[in-house]
């Protein structure tokens, strides 16, 4: 029997590396004669998804400068944009919850404490104000103050 340290006669493997190697050879032999028995699928069939339709679909709302959503996949949360932030800067002490959702940065629960916070601890005298709503601090205040005020 021969060993790995034997110089003179090439490569020796072990009994497992020869088993893997024969049944990789047998799997490759196998997917051929496969494959040239017909198993596999004809080349002149068309795909499934008919592409024309998608790219016209495209190239027309390329013409029109629009942006479609990125369809969700089936079950997925989809994400709804918000709308962009007012032009004109928003009155603290009168903005409805829609109105301050329209803010950057502020979502459903802010907007609920800005309201609860104006409603208990009466109407905001300074745009500062704002801290006193739990979870605004300088940063979002910061990001806020140009598109809020106070009258």
């Amino acid at each position: 029997m021969r060993t790995r340290k034997d110089p003179g006669r090439g490569p020796v493997f072990t009994r497992g590396e020869t088993g893997a190697i024969l049944l990789l050879a047998a799997g490759l032999l196998a997917g051929s004669l496969v494959r040239l028995a017909g198993g596999g699928a004809p080349a002149d069939v068309a795909p499934a998804f008919d592409y024309a339709a998608g790219d016209s679909a495209f190239h027309a709302l390329a013409d029109t400068g629009a942006h479609p959503e990125p369809a969700a996949p089936h079950g997925a949360r989809t994400q709804f944009r918000k709308p962009p932030p007012p032009r004109a800067p928003l009155d603290l002490n009168s903005a409805s919850r829609d109105d301050l959702l329209g803010l950057p940065g502020v979502g459903g629960a802010t907007a609920d404490r800005i309201i609860d916070e104006r409603t208990r601890g009466g109407p905001f005298a300074r745009v500062e104000d704002l801290c006193r709503v739990r979870g605004i601090g300088p940063k979002k205040l910061a990001a806020l103050r140009p598109y809020v005020t106070v009258r």
